[in-house]
C-alpha cells in the first residue's frame, strides 16, 4: 500500500509518516520511482508508534521498545547514556512522569484554592448570585468576555 493508504487506515498523516520513517520508526520500501511502499503489519507498527508516543516516550525510546516488540536487532548508541537497559529507561522515565503529576497535583490543589479564594472576593462586591451565574457561564464555555460583562453589570 501506498503511504497515502496508511495515512488513511492509521488515522495519521502523510506528514506524521514521512517524520516516523525518518526516525527510525518506520521503515518503507521504495519503487523504481521511489514511492512508498508499506504491508499490512506496518498499520500495527504505525498503531504501536502513535500509542508509544501518546504515552509520552521521547521517539528514542519508542524505537527501541519497537525493536524489541517486532523481534528487531536493537542497536543502542555508543554513548554511556544509551547504554543504559532498556528497562531501566523506561524506569526513568516513569519516574519522570510521576513527578509531574504529582507537580501537577500540587499545582491543581493551588488553583482550586486560588479560585475559591477570588470567588470570595466577588461574592463580597457582586454577590453569589452573580458568582454562580458565571460559574454557570464557565462551565458551559461561555466566552469569558459574557462572564466579564455580567460581573461587570453587578458592580455598578
Amino acid at each position: 500500500m501506498l503511504i497515502g493508504e496508511l495515512a488513511e487506515k492509521t488515522g495519521t498523516t502523510v506528514r506524521m509518516l514521512r517524520y516516523y520513517d525518518q526516525q527510525g520508526l518506520l521503515t518503507a520500501q521504495r519503487t523504481e520511482t521511489r514511492y512508498r511502499v508499506y504491508d499490512e503489519s506496518d498499520v500495527e507498527r504505525v498503531r504501536s508508534v502513535r500509542c508509544l508516543i501518546g504515552s509520552g516516550l521521547n521517539v528514542r525510546l519508542a524505537r527501541l521498545v519497537l525493536a524489541h516488540a517486532f523481534d528487531q536487532d536493537v542497536e543502542l548508541p555508543d554513548d554511556e547514556a544509551g547504554c543504559v537497559p532498556l528497562l531501566g529507561m523506561l524506569h526513568e522515565e516513569l519516574t519522570s512522569v510521576d513527578a509531574r503529576i504529582e507537580q501537577l497535583a500540587r499545582t491543581k490543589e493551588h488553583l482550586t484554592k486560588l479560585v475559591e479564594h477570588v470567588a470570595g472576593i466577588m461574592e463580597q462586591k457582586i454577590g453569589k448570585d452573580a458568582v454562580d451565574e458565571c460559574r454557570a457561564d464557565i462551565a458551559a464555555g461561555v466566552h469569558s468576555s459574557r462572564v466579564r460583562a455580567r460581573a461587570g453589570q453587578h458592580a455598578g
